[in-house]
């Protein structure tokens, strides 16, 4: 990573969070793992067992899916529990994880005047679709 910032290459991490034996702990030693990494951009997801992968045969074989809509299977929707973890406990620390990385004002001040043209666009874009969800939401309260 430090290489990448050196030289001003724009760097993107996924982290994925959700598989059997995930917990509570677990998660927070990935947040603070992905903050001191510190990418120019990370993407958190759920790990979901897609059809046709071995992933998912296990699940099946083994009686772990527990959500058959297809719309849903898309790695921000948790469809199967953790062996310690709920679907919705999983579903909230996948939002603590994004809360946790572009909750930092220092963050998004970087990012929005970052010298790589990339990470600058992508976050003024994140302020931009912040902005007008904030005024949708008091538009539609307004009503």
């Amino acid at each position: 990573m430090k290489v990448l910032k050196r030289h001003d290459i724009f760097a993107q991490a996924m982290f994925i969070i959700g598989d059997r034996g995930e917990t509570k702990e677990s998660v927070e030693r990935l947040r603070k793992f992905a903050n001191k990494l510190d990418p120019d951009f990370a993407i958190f997801g759920i790990l979901t067992p897609f059809p046709g992968t071995l992933l998912y045969e296990e699940a099946e074989g083994k009686g772990w899916i527990e959500e058959r809509n297809w719309a849903k299977y898309d790695m921000i929707n948790a469809i199967m529990s953790s062996e310690s973890m709920s679907r919705p406990e999983l579903q909230e620390e996948l939002y603590k994880c994004y809360r946790s990385f572009y909750g930092s004002w220092s963050r998004r001040f970087n990012g929005l005047f970052s010298s790589n043209s990339l990470k600058r666009r992508i976050y003024w874009y994140m302020l931009g679709y912040g902005i007008l969800n904030q005024l949708r939401k008091i538009a539609q309260s307004i009503q």
